[in-house]
């Protein structure tokens, strides 16, 4: 996993700046820093928070790119979004090669990026911007969710009333539904090396062979409309209903169906298309009708909330695991929400000496990270040095003033220690 990489988590760093309009290239206001005491309850997770255009966008699909960047849909203003993990971006107008709304998106085998936009095509972009739009032969409608790499080399997604397929070159294959119209039907790749999809108008999990395109259905044996569809770590097919707010369910590639009773406000049409496997291997959902981003854990069948810091009037919107091992989330509203979930994290975060000459120690710990360096802003008035562990610092104080010892590790995340010597 490429390290954590949330740029400069420090006071000195945190305005950048802010970028209004859909203009030239921009680097957004870094508005919610990691500082010590911002801890999410549920998980010890901590959020870090961008602002990369107008407050009031309407930000609809995201996904970490081939570039190792994030990537994301403006639906008001049909422009797709390429955001570095440090959070400086660059625009895409793609309104010419849309029919309608933007609101899904894939990355495909071949490396580009797949947009369906509740229409009769689908949107096909490479990571330098250049789009081709590419027609559904039937005139069918794609899905509001619904696009997946497949195990074929090939990018599926679902239609109104076929599940399809396009290859690399443009071709667009369709497999019609036994019945009923899929308004809101995810898909995603089995570990089973099938494509698995949901049909919500008829409560059903389908599964397709891609090679043969065999197609069977399963029902839910509960009222559930299944929406979102997401392989998990236990190589299950995870699904999310959108007629309960409590339930969740998955399906084994073998069909056999289970439905959990969770309680909580997440879900209903809120959460209908807002799912992602996360970093960890476990499906994360942005909850849009309580302003939650939370997780299933597959083993217990519980669910864990975190709280973004949403700009007013906002609500989340998609889901993504980064590059960096976190889970970025963007909103109707205009916020990109990072969930760094294991944090550097140092004690104490503020010193005080009543004189030269003292010494006092200062502990770091962060998850899969072993070594970290220090160094004081104002030697005159405190030094620091490494203690007599990789997790210890040790701070002498020199002479009268405040500074700041700043921790940090070896990719750019760090957190500053108050020192004062009276």
């Amino acid at each position: 996993m490429i390290a954590r990489r949330i740029a400069s988590l420090v006071a000195s760093a945190l305005v950048l700046a802010a970028c209004s309009g859909h203009g030239e290239p921009a680097t957004p206001a870094f508005t919610n820093p990691i500082v010590p005491g911002v801890v999410q309850k549920g998980g010890g997770g901590q959020f870090v928070q961008f602002t990369p255009m107008t407050i009031g966008a309407l930000y609809s699909a995201i996904v970490q790119g081939p570039d190792g960047n994030m990537w994301f849909l403006d639906e008001n203003a049909a422009r797709l979004v390429r955001m570095s993990l440090s959070g400086t971006i660059k625009e895409f107008d793609i309104e010419a090669e849309l029919s309608g709304n933007a609101v899904s998106m894939a990355v495909g085998p071949d490396g580009k990026l797949y947009i369906s936009d509740e229409s009769t095509s689908i949107t096909r972009v490479t990571t330098s911007g250049t789009a081709v739009q590419i027609p559904i032969p039937s005139g069918d409608n794609t899905a509001i969710d619904g696009l997946a790499a497949g195990p074929d080399g090939n990018v599926w997604f679902a239609e109104f009333t076929h599940i399809a397929k396009v290859t690399p070159g443009g071709v667009v294959t369709e497999f019609p539904y036994p019945s009923g119209i899929n308004q809101y039907g995810g898909v995603t790749t089995g570990s089973d090396g099938n494509v698995w999809f949901a049909q919500s108008a008829q409560n059903e999990i389908g599964r397709i062979n891609p090679t043969t395109g065999v197609m069977k259905m399963f029902t839910i044996a509960v009222a559930c409309t299944p929406a979102a569809v997401v392989l998990a770590k236990d190589n299950n097919v995870w699904f999310f209903c959108l007629t309960s707010a409590a339930t969740l369910g998955k399906i084994t590639p073998s069909g056999h169906i289970t439905t959990y009773n969770i309680g909580g406000t997440f879900g209903s049409n809120e959460t209908e298309q807002f799912c992602a496997r996360g970093p960890d291997g476990e499906p994360w959902c942005a909850a849009g009708n309580d302003g939650t981003l939370f997780r299933v854990n597959t083993s217990a069948h519980t669910v864990t909330s975190f709280t973004p810091p949403l700009s007013p009037g906002a609500r989340p919107d998609a889901v993504a695991a980064g590059p960096d091992g976190n889970v970025w989330m963007d909103s109707v509203g205009g916020d990109i929400d990072v969930l760094v979930i294991d944090p550097i994290k140092v004690t104490p975060t503020k010193l005080t000496f009543s004189g030269a000459g003292q010494m006092m120690a200062v502990m770091v710990s962060e998850k899969s990270v072993s070594s970290w360096t220090a160094s004081s802003s104002n030697t005159a008035v405190a030094t620091v040095a490494q203690g007599g562990s990789a997790s210890t610092f040790d701070v002498t104080s020199v002479g009268v003033g405040t500074c700041k010892v700043k921790i940090s590790d070896s990719v750019g995340n760090s957190v500053s220690v108050k020192v004062t010597v009276m």
